[in-house]
């Protein structure tokens, strides 16, 4: 359900942004079972004339100029005894300064010629890179701290992918076990941790959801359309990209399109938790509270046993102004991982903003226990002098 931002936001996750379920126990699911196909979820005639996605295959490409340049790198005489991998690290070195989260996604030239982009954009021009060499590649999602960001009405999370670039072959020796490989990502690996392998599929799918995600946010909703398409012509049960067809739809007032997608998104059983969310407000602004509080119920007895999807979860909450919602998915992460300092930082946060100075400060103080680097104690220790003060 996303709105203007007058009225009540609806959460979709951008691409570059996914959110992952380990799981290790049982969950709750919300039990739906859906009559249509993947081709069923599309509504072309209101979206003509069709508007042709960007071309995968291109979004890889350098021009001459930048081959050459890069190649030219490779011939270096203080290259001559590195690995090919140890070159590409070193290369996007110098043109890392301008990538984060919160960059579009470009194609491997644009990232170049701009030195800029998002995490996506990173691994499209690690590969392109690597097609120059006998260098391999593969992708992987990780789990970062959640950032959040408003933009036209609509409230985006982001998702984390970091390449792996590895030697298919040293010295005429290959080395298919345990091959010698390097992680490129511009966010720390001490503050992140990897979840799984992404497919190509998958990959490629996000390319085109996180496209679809910057047109949505501008008001260009064709190209949104097209775009989630093809996302899902590719990986049809997509979770990310079924969310977000489901939000601009409901967007644009096509709402038997938007519970069409929502049922079949939530009807595959897995990544459940942002539809849930999703669809719980949809029900809400329909006026359906009896669905609305049984959607509610799954939400609050959901038993995903990873912390960092209900801290995202809790985030937003706040960022809706939900407070006391907030603290139930806090506390959720703090029963999971009581050793994490961000459960009692939101707490925190959420309490102060129902006026609860004294569960505040708790919380803070605990946040600042849990802490453990300085730039994060330090944070910490601001915000509970800020809270102190203000409580008196």
């Amino acid at each position: 359900m996303v709105r203007p931002i007058k009225r009540n936001l609806l959460v979709f996750f951008l691409a570059v942004t996914c959110l992952l379920m380990v799981a290790c126990s049982s969950v709750r699911t919300y039990q739906v079972t859906s009559e249509h196909s993947t081709a069923d979820l599309f509504n072309d005639a209101v979206m003509m004339p069709v508007i042709e996605p960007a071309n995968f295959d291109a979004a890889f490409s350098l021009n001459e100029v930048q081959k050459k340049a890069f190649k030219k790198e490779l011939r270096k005489p203080t290259n001559r005894n590195q690995l090919d991998i140890q070159i590409i690290y070193q290369y996007l070195q110098k043109h890392l300064q301008h990538f984060n989260f919160h960059s579009n996604t470009l194609t491997a030239q644009q990232a170049l010629d701009e030195k800029a982009g998002n995490c996506l954009t990173l691994a499209l021009l690690t590969n392109a890179l690597a097609q120059t060499t006998h260098v391999g590649v593969y992708y992987e999602l990780a789990k970062t701290p959640p950032v959040f960001q408003r933009e036209n009405g609509y409230l985006l999370s982001s998702q984390h992918i970091q390449t792996v670039i590895y030697e298919k072959k040293v010295g005429g020796i290959f080395y298919s076990s345990k091959p010698l490989k390097l992680k490129i990502d511009y966010y720390s690996t001490d503050g992140s941790r990897t979840l799984r392998r992404v497919s190509e599929e998958e990959f490629q799918a996000m390319y085109y959801s996180n496209v679809a995600a910057e047109s949505l946010i501008v008001d260009q909703h064709r190209t949104a359309y097209w775009h989630l398409k093809e996302a899902l012509q590719i990986d049809p049960d997509n979770p990310i990209a079924l969310n977000m067809l489901a939000v601009l739809y409901r967007h644009l007032g096509y709402d038997d399109y938007a519970e069409k997608v929502f049922i079949h998104g939530l009807s595959l059983a897995k990544n459940q938790l942002e539809l849930l969310s999703n669809y719980h407000r949809f029900l809400l602004e329909k006026g359906r509270l009896s669905e609305a509080r049984r959607v509610a119920e799954v939400i609050d007895d959901y038993d995903d046993p990873d912390p960092f999807k209900w801290i995202d979860v809790a985030d937003q909450a706040l960022q809706a102004g939900q407070y006391q919602q907030a603290i139930n998915y806090f506390k959720k992460a703090q029963r999971q991982a009581p050793y994490l300092h961000e459960p009692s930082a939101g707490l925190a946060k959420a309490y102060f903003n129902l006026g609860n100075q004294k569960q505040a400060l708790k919380a803070m103080n605990k946040a600042l226990q849990n802490s453990h680097t300085q730039s994060v104690t330090t944070l910490y220790q601001a915000k509970y002098n800020y809270l102190k003060s203000h409580g008196q």
